[in-house]
């Protein structure tokens, strides 16, 4: 639990002003962030601002219901002395988009705290479950093996899951799967085997 961090926000007319705290440090100072910045994650997945002499990335998943605030705390020490740290806190963007959508009515709490999510949970349960024939048909042959074992460890990786289970998909070698989070389902699609005519070029495609 060492390695989590309290993100501390407060909303202003044109800004929300966030700290940081964790067991290492807290954040030199306020990092003020514009409500723009904010419609731009919206727009375009990822934005970045700056404060000072600190800045911070956004970026958002809303297939996996994350923001992360990827931030670099400077401070200058001396005329030719720049001296940070580096900060990565991924929260629920439920949970945070509520909070900026209600900051700004009459009646909405212009505060919000939020402790990062635990990664170092490592990663879910794989399991598959059903009928195993395209599982079967995948391990039966060296490359399609090869690339389905890639897939596996290049995807999934998300250690706030328990369980992924998959499935057959009617795509042969393919499969549906669905996260399960707290014994209950969550985000589904599927791993799908794409250009099976020409097996050097295909691959498995993860998809939501």
């Amino acid at each position: 639990m060492t390695n989590r961090i309290m993100l501390c926000a407060e909303a202003g007319e044109n800004a929300v002003g966030i700290r940081t705290v964790s067991a290492r440090m807290k954040s030199p100072h306020r990092f003020y962030i514009g409500y723009d910045e904010f419609d731009r994650l919206r727009r375009d997945g990822r934005a970045i601002s700056s404060d000072i002499h600190s800045f911070v990335t956004l970026r958002l998943d809303q297939a996996r219901d994350r923001i992360v605030f990827l931030f670099t705390w400077l401070a200058r020490h001396g005329l030719d002395r720049m001296e940070g740290t580096e900060q990565t806190v991924t929260l629920r963007w439920s949970e945070f988009e509520g909070f900026l959508q209600n900051c700004r009515q009459p009646d909405g709490s212009r505060t919000f705290r939020g402790l990062s999510l635990d990664t170092g949970k490592g990663r879910p349960r794989l399991v598959f479950a059903g009928n195993r024939q395209n599982l079967k048909a995948a391990v039966g042959s060296r490359r399609i093996r090869h690339k389905l074992g890639k897939a596996l460890d290049r995807n999934f990786n998300w250690p706030d899951a328990e369980e992924i289970r998959l499935y057959n998909d009617f795509t042969p070698y393919s499969f549906f799967f669905r996260e399960y989070r707290n014994g209950r389902p969550g985000l589904c699609g599927g791993l799908i085997f794409h250009n099976q005519e020409d097996m050097d070029k295909a691959y498995y495609g993860l998809h939501t």
